[in-house]
């Protein structure tokens, strides 16, 4: 296979999984695993097993070249899950129309993730003196447990270097914020509502929990340690049984999108100095308050002054004959767990981002052709 056959099989490629419906959280993202096995097969010179099974979202981890630990290593990375295509009337078509790939997935990341799985089949078959892995998650779009279990798993690939190709436009994401989600349960006394003095209002609480947490929170990320840009949302309200009963539960879920040196838990702290600032207001009920961290994600902090991150863009950048713009991330990815896991990682890959999750989701097949590219001379420059 030569560089120029890398080029167009990854379109292929991306076509081959575009035609999968694998919807995270579906029985089709084993099919799209096998999918991708089966281009392995055919195209490469490779070991590959499941990962992460006990999650219900399978991980694909290939290895090709040296089994020398001390060995250079890279990983490329990626998810081959996809949202529900609402709003689109043929998601799985993979048609190319006007030098674009058409279907959910396309730009999200089924182009990026052909482009990486392409550099892999033609790495395998040069004579790598450095060790390179693949890894492709099936439940990115949800929960994300896939890969953070993988990376739990013995003999889990600890590289030097993690290039995740979702889609940047061909540039260089570095870093993002963490994202965590934290529930207030607010528990009162239910009671009649021609009697309400008899109950403990817990939607009353929450009202009044919102009010404030409104204001404190950001003025507490403020004081933190955490430099740059840091948000709160309030994205959730529930309570009540029904219109006549004083209400005894009710829950407020919060999102926030963190900075590298803070955590969950730093923000469900901070949601309890609120509540400790309430109970001295006179107005606000006797009620139970309990937290619970519904998720949280880390964030991506990765210096790219290492030699081998050097190395990598130096390669970048000489494929596509330009310097590459290095910027922030808005969204969240895998990466936060490769940092976690102490693995230097950047985003590079093909598609526009704003065209992700949307009806009018696709990608420039010459973007997937390009980041094929791209990502092998990254490889070949640290790993030949």
């Amino acid at each position: 296979m030569t560089q120029e056959n890398v080029l167009s099989r990854a379109v292929e490629f991306a076509q081959t999984l575009v035609r999968v419906p694998s919807v995270s959280g579906t029985p089709a993202t084993h099919d799209v695993i096998k999918a991708v096995e089966e281009i392995l097969r055919n195209n490469s010179r490779s070991t590959s097993r499941i990962a992460a099974e006990a999650t219900g979202a399978p991980v694909l981890l290939a290895h090709c070249g040296s089994d020398d630990p001390a060995a250079p290593s890279l990983m490329l990375s990626g998810h081959i899950d996809v949202v529900p295509p609402a709003g689109m009337t043929d998601p799985w078509s993979a048609e190319i129309r006007d030098g674009r790939l058409l279907g959910r997935g396309s730009t999200d990341m089924k182009g990026g993730a052909a482009a990486a799985i392409a550099a892999f089949c033609e790495a395998s078959k040069q004579d790598l003196k450095g060790s390179l892995w693949l890894i492709l998650s099936t439940d990115e779009e949800t929960d994300v447990k896939g890969v953070k279990a993988a990376l739990e798993e013995p003999g889990a690939p600890r590289p030097d270097l993690a290039i995740i190709a979702e889609p940047t436009e061909l540039t260089i994401r570095n870093e993002h914020r963490g994202d965590a989600w934290v529930r207030v349960d607010f528990k009162g006394r239910s009671a009649h509502s021609s009697r309400p003095h008899l109950g403990v209002n817990a939607i009353e609480a929450a009202a009044l929990f919102i009010v404030r947490a409104r204001k404190r929170l950001p003025e507490m990320q403020k004081e933190g340690p955490g430099i740059g840009l840091q948000t709160t949302s309030i994205d959730m309200v529930s309570g009540g049984a029904a219109p006549n009963v004083v209400p005894a539960n009710a829950s407020v879920t919060i999102d926030f999108r963190y900075q590298g040196e803070e955590s969950g838990r730093i923000q469900e702290e901070r949601i309890l100095r609120v509540v400790e600032e309430l109970r001295k207001d006179p107005d606000f009920p006797p009620v139970e308050v309990s937290t619970t961290i519904t998720g949280d994600w880390p964030a991506l902090s990765s210096s790219l002054e290492n030699p081998v991150a050097q190395q990598a863009i130096a390669a970048i950048e000489a494929s596509l004959g330009h310097k590459v713009e290095v910027t922030p991330m808005s969204g969240w990815g895998e990466g936060g767990y490769m940092h976690a896991f102490g693995i230097p990682a950047f985003y590079f890959g093909p598609g526009e981002g704003k065209l992700a999750h949307t009806p009018q989701e696709s990608s420039p097949v010459w973007h997937i052709e390009k980041a094929a590219e791209a990502i092998y001379r990254a490889v070949m420059a640290h790993c030949a």
